[in-house]
């Protein structure tokens, strides 16, 4: 079928008009071609998605129950009532909390522990239903598809893809950045639904401090500048200010916070909570790996910093140096030396390829150059077999300047790969958050004491229960310990 020019321009300028509606939050009209069905099957399909990418449900019902109820007591305060919102804690030790159309809403483990009381978790739970109320994916989805494809209703005339693959759209697509804008609707129809549920919404700015403090510790302990924010970090998809925060509270309501905080209901619910690593994902303990239900370990060399994510675990050093360690499936590969180069590694000039022997595992290595952001490095690839199904993975990344010194430690780095022994199987048990209270002459120095982290656990402790540098607990106090 053709369609002329004139015919094709006629139709994109009616299209921002029938493309018009409503988002219940705001009660503004905003161009938008994504219907209400259309949220609902988005979010469906990007729910296991979202529970893939970061770690699953978490499997305490208690916790998921309480998040719940929360949640829902504030959607009975929008402007949507009955609307359809499901809540769920993600068992991800990364700080976050995400919404994607059609009301499903997401907190991260990480992030109650950094929470001190029920208004502060009000507080991110509403400004996460606050983006579902104002629409605010649907209505960035419209935007990219007039710029990029012309708009849908003309797509859908000369057979270009458009509104009907709105529903396919991945997780990721739904968890970029928001626009300042967008955040501050976010904060303000937060606001509102906590203050009407009866919640202080003071505490959605002392919520945006812990989130900013345990930012810079995060960088802190990598080494890093502490006005940095990792990517995954949820200050990186929430671009928020503490100015622009107490704004919304002053436009919403007009007078100071009110209400309450529920510091013992959110206690009582996160003690006994999993901070940090799931044993079932693999957990880091200072320098060494484990996976218990895997059934190995290895470690890197002092001076590397080791992050266990979804995809693979990272050793980062910071003279730039990396080692990435991940799984892929045997698929019949018995030779590792063949694998390697004729299977992982076939596009590239491997030199010194030669079979080796990991504690009684068949291997592989090679080297080889690569290229990232910061220019060329050496590469050594490892390849082991350590089962009928399944290869493990070493990647030693060095810049050339590192690569002689760091050369011996990093080998021993891949002869450390073994299966776990009996006696390793206590270190991979989980940390988990301890609430306990305050007794005279405790301070944040002894309490840090007897956290279970080796690097820097009284800025833990602190950070955990929302402490300046100078502060000190009260005796009767409750506060959270990870044991």
């Amino acid at each position: 079928m053709r369609i002329s020019r004139r015919h094709a321009l006629a139709g994109l300028a009616a299209l921002p008009l029938a493309g018009c509606q409503m988002a219940p939050g705001t009660g503004h009209e905003t161009f938008n071609i994504v219907s209400a069905e259309e949220e609902q099957e988005m979010g469906r399909k990007s729910h296991p998605q979202i529970l893939a990418q970061f770690g699953g449900a978490s499997d305490d019902p208690r916790l998921q129950a309480y998040v719940a109820g929360i949640g829902q007591r504030l959607v009975r305060h929008t402007e949507t009532p009955g609307g359809d919102f499901r809540f769920t804690v993600l068992n991800s030790d990364i700080a976050n909390a995400m919404a994607v159309p059609g009301g499903y809403v997401y907190v991260t483990r990480a992030l109650l522990a950094l929470t001190g009381n029920e208004a502060e978790l009000a507080g991110v739970i509403g400004h996460e239903i606050g983006h579902v109320t104002a629409r605010h994916s649907s209505q960035r989805y419209s935007r990219a598809m007039a710029t990029n494809l012309g708009l849908a209703v003309l797509g859908a005339v000369v057979g270009v893809p458009g509104v009907a693959d709105v529903a396919q759209m991945g997780a990721s697509a739904w968890l970029q950045s928001y626009s300042q804008d967008n955040e501050f609707e976010a904060d303000s129809l937060g606001v509102r639904y906590m203050s009407r549920s009866g919640y202080n919404a003071e505490a959605m700015v002392t919520m945006l401090t812990k989130l900013r403090a345990h930012s810079r510790l995060e960088a802190v302990v990598a080494g890093q500048n502490p006005d940095a924010v990792d990517e995954h970090h949820f200050m990186a998809t929430h671009p928020r200010t503490l100015d622009r925060v107490n704004a919304a509270i002053q436009q919403t309501l007009g007078a100071p916070p009110q209400g309450a905080v529920g510091t013992d209901s959110f206690l009582d619910a996160v003690d006994g909570m999993i901070y940090g690593d799931d044993p079932a994902q693999g957990v880091v303990r200072d320098r060494l790996f484990l996976h218990p239900q895997l059934g190995f370990r290895f470690e890197v060399p002092a001076g590397f910093r080791l992050v266990n994510g979804d995809k693979a675990v990272l050793a980062k050093h910071p003279g730039g140096a990396v080692i990435i360690f991940d799984s892929a499936p045997a698929r019949g590969h018995a030779d590792m030396a063949a694998y390697l180069g004729r299977v992982w590694a076939a596009k590239s000039t491997l030199d010194g390829l030669e079979r080796i022997d990991i504690n009684g595992l068949a291997a592989a290595t090679a080297t080889t150059r690569g290229r990232t952001r910061q220019g060329a490095v050496d590469l050594r690839l490892v390849a082991i077999r350590f089962d009928a199904d399944t290869l493990y993975r070493f990647t030693f990344a060095t810049p050339p300047r590192l690569t002689a010194q760091l050369g011996v430690d990093l080998r021993r780095t891949t002869y450390s790969f073994r299966p776990i022994a009996a006696d390793e199987r206590a270190l991979a048990q989980p940390w988990r958050v301890s609430v306990v209270t305050v007794r005279s002459g405790d301070t944040a120095e002894s309490l840090g004491a007897r956290m279970a982290m080796r690097a820097y656990p009284v800025e833990h402790f602190r950070l955990l229960n929302g402490l300046g540098p100078e502060d000190q607990p009260l005796a009767g106090q409750r506060v959270k310990l990870v044991v």
